[in-house]
């Protein structure tokens, strides 16, 4: 009788097939995760990153047209506003820039505020928003797109760059101290500004304020003499 050699060729084999099938469930097990992650990531961000904090129900800003002016001045230069409309705006800091360059511009305005109100305050997690020099922008992908019920056209009329002058250091100094998610209101007057150098009154600067929500580019600024700042939240 001849007897046939086991061959334990299968056994590895079979050891093989488990140990792969393992490393794709793995992988797939990771790919989801990672994809659930990106997913369900722009709603939670808001529990902790306060810059993508959330809020409902704030109010559109409010201006009442009035006329007037006042002096105002700094360090080595001088000028005046000219009141355009008493205003209020409420929303969440997007933006909180200091200028302390020598240029007139930053010295008459040393401090911008972007802030969001309404379903763009309310939106703010699914919101990509790049500050620059004198300006923020704000843009939504197609994802984010899905879930917010109002149109573009309409949501990014609800955030405004503020342009702020002020005549007090104390309002000043509680100001530039604001993070980004916190809720605020701004008190003041919409004004256009005029300003010239102390030691050269032929170097002067114009700055105009916006007075409606609607306008786009350079022009759209709000440029608010502040006169009260409140942190609400």
């Amino acid at each position: 009788m001849v007897k046939t050699p086991k061959t334990p060729a299968n056994q590895p084999v079979d050891k093989i097939g488990r140990r792969n099938t393992i490393i794709i469930l793995i992988c797939i097990f990771l790919i989801f995760g990672v994809l659930l992650w990106i997913l369900i990531y722009p709603f939670i961000r808001p529990n902790f990153d306060r810059a993508y904090r959330t809020k409902a129900g704030i109010l559109t800003p409010t201006q009442i047209e009035t006329i007037g002016s006042q002096p105002i001045q700094g360090d080595g230069w001088s000028g005046f506003v000219r009141y355009r409309a008493k205003y209020t705006v409420w929303g969440l800091v997007m933006n909180n820039t200091s200028y302390n360059s020598d240029s007139l511009y930053d010295k008459m305005s040393p401090l911008d505020i972007g802030l969001a109100w309404g379903e763009m305050a309310e939106n703010n997690h699914l919101i990509k928003w790049v500050r620059g020099y004198r300006h923020v922008t704000a843009s939504i992908n197609a994802y984010s797109g899905m879930f917010i019920r109002q149109d573009d056209e309409k949501l990014f009329k609800q955030y405004s760059n503020n342009h702020l002058i002020f005549t007090d250091p104390e309002l000043l100094k509680k100001a530039q101290g604001l993070q980004l998610g916190d809720y605020v209101k701004i008190q003041g007057y919409l004004v256009d500004a005029e300003a010239h150098k102390s030691n050269e009154p032929a170097i002067k600067y114009n700055l105009y304020t916006s007075l409606t929500r609607d306008d786009e580019g350079e022009d759209s600024r709000e440029v608010i003499l502040v006169t009260k700042l409140e942190i609400l939240d």
